[in-house]
């Protein structure tokens, strides 16, 4: 009976390893990530500032008006209508300055664009193009000439 005991007590301190090793494991698959998450937010929240644009939990889009923070409260201006939130039921928020920068961007490579494609083209390429933009007459419907001269 006595080796029994002892290999009931040996088991038992493998249980108590498997169910600590069992809770580290859940702390690194869902509590740490969800604290990260949560910093982030708060981080977030902390940099937002008049003018930025948000969307709210209920999808509502807009520009921030004004910001309460004492009361964790912002204003938001959606379309001319002024609106009064909750701090925290902003989803997510993205800097005034950052979304003009990607619009500038896309502009002045189009310009660009635009002043280099003639500077790109041939003297035989622009030849064969106008060659082909004489050699095509305008066509026309059948149908559509058939309903003039009705």
């Amino acid at each position: 009976m006595l080796t029994l005991g002892a290999a009931g007590a040996g088991g038992s301190s493998m249980f108590m390893i498997l169910i600590v090793v069992m809770f580290v494991g859940m702390y690194f698959l869902t509590i740490r990530p969800q604290k990260k998450q949560q910093q982030k937010r708060q981080e977030m929240l902390k940099a937002m500032n008049k003018g930025d644009k948000v969307v709210t939990l209920g999808g509502i889009k807009g520009v921030i008006a004004s910001i309460d923070r004492d009361n964790k409260e912002v204003v938001v201006d959606c379309d001319g209508i002024y609106l009064t939130f909750d701090l925290n039921f902003i989803r997510r928020s993205t800097p005034a300055d950052s979304a003009k920068k990607p619009a500038e961007k896309a502009d002045d490579k189009a310009t660009t664009e635009k002043v280099e494609a003639p500077a790109e083209k041939t003297e035989t390429e622009t030849k064969t193009t106008d060659a082909a933009e004489t050699s095509e007459a305008p066509k026309t419907d059948d149908a559509d000439t058939k309903k003039e001269t009705k």
